[in-house]
């Protein structure tokens, strides 16, 4: 038996096959037959067969399994014993390079490799040995793998008087040969399936000359390789590169959070594959780039992994988050600070000038939630203000003011509370309102008459605000007369000391937001 040394990326069909010609066999069957081995379980990197084969051979067995050949996935095939370099293989074709069959024609097959695992990946179109262009030839039938090249020789001997065609590897080519090498250097990618890298260098690629809206269809072979190029310049340098990458050929999208058009045909290439773990590690590049560049609210999943957006800076959404009023903060940003931001939703505002006023703006109701929680119409707000009995807490201008529900509360509780109802009914009582309208009387004059004549007003506390105030029937008649004449007396309506009050209220546009 004659056993020459394997060759750098030799597969085990090509070096068992040189073995058998050599030693006087017609073809690799016979030899696994002679040393007692499972052909297949030999040809799928079996530990135990490969142990054997290079006991017989007296070779070491890591030169074997970087050849060995996983069949186990009829669609993908593993070179070697890196479990992560999994591959596409075409079966309807064989290449080889010419230079490294040497003197296949004239029968030398111990310096001849006829066929090496970097041939098998459709990605590598050029020999790292040689820098030859790859040549092809078709076997009699698609296969996953080649068992026995018997079949083949005729083929390769025949091709090789074609014009051989020189090349330079490729960055992808490049990286390709040094991980079937076993060479890794700490880089992020090294840890990605090797056939998931090259799709995705194909499409980072694609995605530079073509960009993302561009149309995909009828790509060359020469032109899938160049795509691969480029995309293994970006992959190889890591995921800060790859996120420089996508901000410069995606950007932020042109409608916010609508990252799927700005990945554009690219988005369905991960999107449809997210489910897959060995496309999990370029997802998640790919969701942090999403969740650093884009803006949309919430927790969203991107990629099938759970991102959060760019923090949204509109005025609306840092309202909403504060849990302020959109029409107080707009007035309080023009009066105090000069700014005047519109309340659309495109209203975009400083996040930490919005912070520090929420505080004081937390909780704080303008004049129409003001009066929706007395249970009136703004008109008796204005003239409860108007006369003195319930004083805002901020003042923004002529029209804008602020309330806080302590300081609602508090009004009820001191203008509009007076013990226990009399007894006989809803029938001796009216509401204040309804008294107020039917003699053409301020709410705002009923309740400071109603302090002075004493015991008029009672509070139903089954109904909220001003609406459970009424009035006894048998001090309406004195009340009215009262209001009218303090109408007469006092317009203004701080004329009367018990006016006098409820003035702790700060006005923004004279003594400033502080």
């Amino acid at each position: 038996m004659i056993f020459p040394a394997p060759h750098a990326r030799e597969t085990i069909a090509s070096y068992g096959y040189r073995i058998a010609r050599l030693s006087g066999l017609s073809s690799l069957p016979e030899l696994v037959h002679l040393f007692d081995l499972d052909l297949r379980a030999l040809l799928m990197g079996d530990r135990h067969s490969v142990e054997n084969l290079a006991g017989y051979t007296g070779c070491d067995p890591q030169a074997l399994v970087r050849g060995a050949l996983d069949a186990s996935n009829p669609r993908r095939l593993q070179l070697g014993a890196d479990p992560r370099n999994k591959v596409q293989c075409a079966p309807d074709r064989y290449r080889f390079c010419p230079a490294c069959l040497g003197g296949l024609a004239d029968g030398d097959l111990r310096s001849a490799c006829l066929g090496r695992t970097d041939w098998l990946i459709d990605a590598n179109h050029v020999c790292a040995e040689h820098g030859l262009r790859l040549m092809t030839v078709l076997p009699r039938k698609a296969a996953r793998m080649q068992h026995d090249l018997s079949p083949l020789i005729p083929k390769l001997v025949a091709a090789r008087a074609a014009p051989w065609q020189p090349g330079r590897p490729t960055a992808l080519e490049h990286y390709i040969t040094e991980r079937l090498d076993g060479v890794h250097s700490g880089r992020w990618i090294d840890d990605v399936q090797l056939d998931i890298a090259i799709h995705t260098a194909e499409v980072f690629g694609a995605m530079a000359m073509r960009g993302p809206q561009g149309d995909w269809k009828g790509i060359s072979a020469d032109e899938r390789r160049e795509h691969g190029h480029l995309g293994a310049e970006v992959l190889i340098e890591g995921p800060a590169a790859i996120k420089d990458f996508l901000r410069t050929h995606i950007g932020h999208g042109r409608r916010g959070n609508d990252y799927h058009n700005a990945f554009g045909r690219a988005f369905n290439e991960f999107y449809f594959r997210k489910d897959q773990p060995a496309y999990r590690p370029i997802c998640a590049v790919l969701a942090a780039y999403v969740g650093e560049t884009f803006r949309f609210t919430g927790q969203e999943k991107v990629f099938g992994i759970r991102t959060r957006g760019v923090e949204p800076k509109t005025l609306r959404s840092l309202c909403n988050r504060h849990g302020i009023g959109l029409k107080i903060t707009v007035q309080v940003l023009k009066a105090q600070y000069g700014l005047r931001v519109g309340i659309g939703a495109s209203s975009e505002v400083d996040p930490d000038l919005i912070a520090d006023l929420a505080p004081k703006l937390n909780d704080l109701l303008n004049a129409q939630d003001a009066a929706r929680q007395l249970g009136v119409s703004v008109d008796v707000v204005r003239g409860l203000i108007g006369d003195g009995l319930l004083v805002p807490d901020y003042r923004f201008n002529d029209r804008m003011v602020g309330f806080s529900a302590a300081t609602l509360e508090s009004f009820l509780d001191d203008w509009c509370s007076a013990g226990k109802p009399p007894s006989g009914g809803q029938a001796m009582r009216t509401p204040i309102q309804t008294v107020a309208r039917a003699n053409r009387v301020r709410v705002s004059r009923l309740l400071i008459a109603a302090r002075a004549v004493g015991g008029a007003l009672y509070r139903d506390r089954r109904k909220r605000g001003l609406t459970g105030v009424t009035v006894s029937h048998s001090c309406m008649a004195a009340l009215v007369e009262r209001a009218k004449a303090h109408v007469d007396s006092c317009p203004s309506g701080h004329s009367d000391p018990s006016c006098l009050r409820w003035h702790g209220g700060q006005d923004m546009s004279r003594e400033g937001f502080t």
